[in-house]
């Protein structure tokens, strides 16, 4: 008998199929539908939600916009605030401090003026000399050689001499007396202008052995004073610096290294450029301090021996000699230092802060308070001290400036101040520079 047939089989694992079971992709009918309302009241909460923030920030915003606009309004016509101070000198005497040059008070190199060959030297670098003392010895065997030539070419232009002396007189003598015969026609007239022209060549030879003797002589002096030259002496008191030669070196008067360099350096000097602002604030025989490296702390007592007089277009420095004494041989020639002067301007700079500086567009200037109101000037500054700087050109000293300026003021702008400490610089002349009662006392 066949089996029932089953239209919707169960699966092996039990589970359950039909209805339930659905093909992916299709929207499953079994879940809950949300209504239109739902959506319009959670969009209408969000809404809420927005607006309440909103205004939670808003309001105080508000509120502080309105104080502060208020408070403006209320200080639209107030004067503004500010510290003035007077501008000061500075002091009488100040220090600036430049490099300086350390070089020997003489320096000298000494070349050798034979040909010849070193044969002693008594002298080495760092040995201290006197002035004359002989440093070497040249043996020159040539110039010797050419001395004696030239010695015995003086004896014969001296025999030459002899010689044309005798010509000449005995040419002098028959000319004069075949002269005083032609007077009386004992002899003819060719005669007598043969021995002429005998007398003027004697004249002549006289003449010419007279110059070679002279020539002679003069190479005699030169070679002599070549000879002098064996000996190399020293021009000044000092300390060899430098030897370039040994013993059995060819030297020739014609080379170009020295055989050595002296240095005096008992006293050194230091050259110095002062630039121009300063340039007539140091004086010739003012005293100043040497400064190297080579000794901390240590300060060289120096004076101002000498000027140039002119200032260097290049640099627009005025070159100042310093002389240093060295007597204890501690600097050396060629050091590097730094030379202090104090300097006693005729009229010392005004000083003003530097916070009140403006600098803008229209170049540096002061804020001024002149009868309650700002004004403005230009000015020229000098050195820069840091809080401090010098005012060179704008001001005369008995100006109230002020030290904090700010962008609420402006040309004209009327300002309030406390009173000013220390005193103007110079008397003030204007009563209008001088703060009111009222502004004085104003905070």
């Amino acid at each position: 008998m066949t089996a029932p047939h089953n239209p919707d089989p169960q699966p092996a694992d039990g589970r359950q199929s039909g209805a339930a079971e659905h093909h992916e992709g299709e929207i499953p009918k079994d879940l809950p539908q949300v209504g239109t309302g739902k959506v319009l009241l959670a969009a209408g909460v969000f809404v809420v939600l927005l607006v309440a923030m909103f205004l939670i920030g808003y309001i105080p915003h508000g509120r502080r916009e309105a104080m502060i606009h208020d408070e403006a309004e209320a200080r639209k016509d107030d004067k503004p605030v500010v510290q003035v101070v007077y501008p000061k000198r500075q002091p009488a005497g100040s220090d600036i401090t430049l490099a300086g040059d350390v070089r020997a008070m003489q320096e000298a190199s000494l070349f050798p003026r034979a040909n010849g060959y070193l044969t002693k030297l008594n002298v080495d670098i760092g040995d201290t000399v006197k002035k004359g003392q002989v440093l070497a010895e040249i043996d020159t065997p040539e110039t010797d050689a050419q001395l004696l030539q030239a010695r015995a070419a003086v004896g014969t232009a001296q025999a030459n001499i002899t010689k044309a002396q005798n010509d000449f007189d005995l040419s002098k003598t028959t000319f004069e007396r075949f002269q005083n015969f032609g007077k009386t026609g004992g002899v003819t007239q060719q005669q007598v202008d043969e021995k002429q022209g005998v007398y003027s060549q004697a004249t002549a030879g006289l003449a010419a052995a007279k110059a070679s003797l002279a020539s002679a002589q003069a190479d005699v002096i030169r070679l002599e004073a070549i000879q002098k030259f064996q000996k190399i002496y020293a021009p000044f008191d000092g300390k060899i610096t430098a030897r370039n030669f040994d013993i059995g070196a060819l030297l020739s008067a014609t080379g170009s290294t020295e055989l050595f360099r002296i240095e005096q350096n008992d006293t050194l000097r230091v050259f110095v450029n002062v630039p121009q602002a300063y340039a007539t604030m140091v004086k010739v025989g003012q005293a100043a301090d040497l400064v190297v490296a080579n000794y901390p702390g240590k300060v060289f007592t120096a004076n101002v021996s000498r000027s140039s007089s002119s200032i260097d277009p290049a640099t627009r420095t005025m070159r100042f000699q310093v002389d240093v004494q060295n007597s204890k041989g501690q600097l050396y020639g060629g050091m590097y230092g730094q030379v202090k002067f104090t300097i006693k301007p005729d009229q010392p700079p005004l000083i003003i802060p530097t916070s009140a500086l403006i600098y803008n567009a229209k170049g540096m200037r002061l804020a001024i308070v002149d009868g309650g109101k700002v004004r403005y000037q230009t000015i020229t500054i000098g050195r820069d001290y840091g809080l401090e700087v010098e005012v060179s050109q704008g001001i005369i000293g008995s100006e109230l400036i002020v030290a904090n300026p700010g962008e609420r003021l402006h040309d004209g702008g009327e300002v309030s101040f406390p009173p000013p400490t220390g005193q103007p610089a110079v008397a003030i002349e204007s009563p209008t520079t001088k703060p009111t009662a009222s502004e004085a006392n104003a905070r």
